[in-house]
């Protein structure tokens, strides 16, 4: 991935009589993040359990978004000051295609602000930073029962390949056999 300097939000755009700005996550953000997290993870708690509790530490977020090497970005949806949600990427690989990608993760709003064109607006800035990072694609992978994956509004030009994800969590035993 081509290194990221500096991350700068777009002008407000105008949804009704509200304005909307979506802006890169700063690390003065990290608790206003954590809490949307939880709120997310709250929302989707049976989606959530093959993936187990999140850790309590925010040390590898911290890391992830604000240190070299960059691994992950996040956004910031807000109307007049107020955070209303927020989307997140990680840096991929793919072996087939010999390039680099980003996985978006599912994008969260909160419900008074969804189905108004947040999504959509998160979702740009995650396929406007992968070509700035001269990324070959975004990815967005989501369970086939999601109910995250049926708000986000993909572009035209998006392609949904079904999939099938196994987690395995690392701190439980694995039987093999």
């Amino acid at each position: 991935m081509k290194p990221q300097l500096a991350a700068t939000p777009t002008a407000p755009a105008e949804h009704g009589s509200v304005v909307l700005t979506v802006r890169p996550v700063l690390p003065a953000d990290a608790p206003t993040l954590i809490a949307l997290c939880d709120e997310h993870a709250d929302s989707r708690a049976l989606e959530r359990r093959p993936y187990g509790p999140p850790r309590t530490d925010a040390l590898e977020l911290m890391e992830v978004l604000f240190e070299p090497p960059f691994g992950a970005w996040a956004w910031l949806a807000e109307v007049d000051g107020e955070v209303i949600g927020y989307a997140s990427a990680t840096a991929g690989f793919s072996m087939l295609e010999r390039a680099y990608c980003l996985q978006l993760d599912d994008p969260y709003v909160r419900s008074a602000w969804r189905g108004r064109g947040v999504e959509t607006e998160l979702l740009r800035h995650a396929l406007d930073a992968a070509q700035r990072f001269g990324c070959l694609n975004l990815q967005c992978q989501s369970p086939a029962w999601s109910e995250a994956a049926r708000e986000l509004d993909a572009p035209l030009r998006a392609v949904r390949v079904e999939a099938v994800k196994y987690v395995v969590r690392t701190e439980s035993e694995v039987v093999v056999g």
